[in-house]
């Protein structure tokens, strides 16, 4: 995600495997918003993100509408909280893929009413992200990224298995943490020969037999955006595995950064609609009204994540249209993570990790 957005990724992943929260009612720790007829409560993350959903989706949708959008900050605990306490003072989430099926799973999500909509053609989306009880609202990818005074256009890693190469590509090294949300194992593996369509379910073992290749070549494993970007830009890293957001920031900044598209992973940010919203109504309405290719493509304008819309690419400008996950040639070089299969297997891959993070 950017370096812009103030609020880590890695957050709300933990926060989704909390099991439970000794809350009470009334104590669930969040600011009551007062629902109105006229309003819709949507989870705001704060920073960039939010500045940039205020004017490509808020505003917008207000003018539009006359409902009026009322920001509220949330963790998915907290959310899953509300639910569990019938207190619900919230319509609309958006989270990061495992975090939103977590909720999924116990039930603390409405049905999006596809069938209703207006604004947006359902069919128009991909069909990976058009889900039963959420809609995905963006793409952002973890990308290769590269320092260009280090290598020169058409020597540099184009792959996984060049990336892991350090005799042929010599230099400094940094991945992701565990706890940034996920080791990056599928990387282990297509570097080892595994094909993109193939990753799944993920063989542990031989991901980590992987890792063990390219362990003392990582300077640090890096736990959050911010730390990933300060490594390429202080060139403590001349090559990494980091956010298509974090990177472009930088590259926009003026820094001797490029991105390789190749073997991109992919993630999704979702839409859903709490259990019991106050506004459920406006809530469909709202993302209906935000999944629409227009405003999917107003969106580009100020972040550089992926419209989830096919159409949307028809309303991005074109000095924007490369820098997104989702353009069509990126997305045909890409994967997409299997969010169910983190989250099944979140827990028993962190605990390997800690344990091969702290060995030779």
């Amino acid at each position: 995600m950017s370096a812009k957005t103030r609020l880590s990724r890695r957050r709300f992943l933990r926060s989704s495997a909390a099991a439970s929260l000794a809350l009470g009612v009334g104590g669930l720790g969040i600011p009551v918003v007062r629902a109105a007829g006229g309003q819709v409560i949507v989870r705001g993350l704060g920073g960039a993100y939010q500045d940039a959903m205020t004017a490509a989706i808020y505003r917008p949708f207000t003018a539009t509408t006359g409902i009026e959008v009322v920001v509220q900050p949330a963790t998915a605990a907290q959310v899953r909280a509300m639910v569990e306490a019938k207190r619900v003072s919230m319509d609309v989430i958006d989270l990061v893929d495992v975090s939103l099926f977590s909720l999924d799973n116990i039930g603390a999500l409405e049905e999006i009413d596809y069938a209703s909509m207006s604004f947006s053609n359902p069919d128009d989306l991909q069909p990976t992200v058009r889900r039963r009880n959420m809609a995905g609202n963006l793409y952002f990818s973890t990308v290769l990224a590269y320092n260009t005074e280090v290598f020169k256009p058409d020597a540099h890693p184009h792959n996984w298995a060049e990336f892991w190469s350090m005799t042929n590509f010599p230099g400094a090294r940094t991945l992701a943490d565990q706890r940034a949300g996920a080791a990056e194992l599928e990387f282990a593996l297509l570097a080892d020969g595994v094909p993109r369509n193939k990753l799944y379910p993920i063989d542990t073992d031989r991901a980590f037999a992987s890792l063990d290749k390219i362990k003392r070549g990582v300077v640090k494993w890096w736990d959050t955006g911010a730390v990933s970007a300060e490594l390429l830009e202080r060139k403590e890293a001349v090559v990494g595995g980091i956010w298509n957001g974090r990177a472009q920031a930088l590259i926009d900044k003026g820094a001797p950064l490029a991105i390789e598209w190749n073997e991109a992973k992919r993630q999704v940010q979702y839409w859903g609609i709490v259990k019991g919203a106050p506004n459920a109504a406006n809530a469909q309405k709202f993302i209906d009204f935000a999944l629409q290719p227009k405003v999917q493509g107003e969106l580009t304008r100020y972040i550089a994540y992926g419209p989830t819309n096919k159409k949307a690419f028809d309303f991005v400008r074109d000095a924007d249209r490369r820098k997104l996950p989702s353009l069509p040639e990126h997305f045909a070089q890409s994967f997409e993570q299997d969010a169910e299969w983190w989250l099944s297997n979140l827990s028993g891959v962190g605990r390997r990790w800690q344990s091969w993070i702290l060995s030779r």
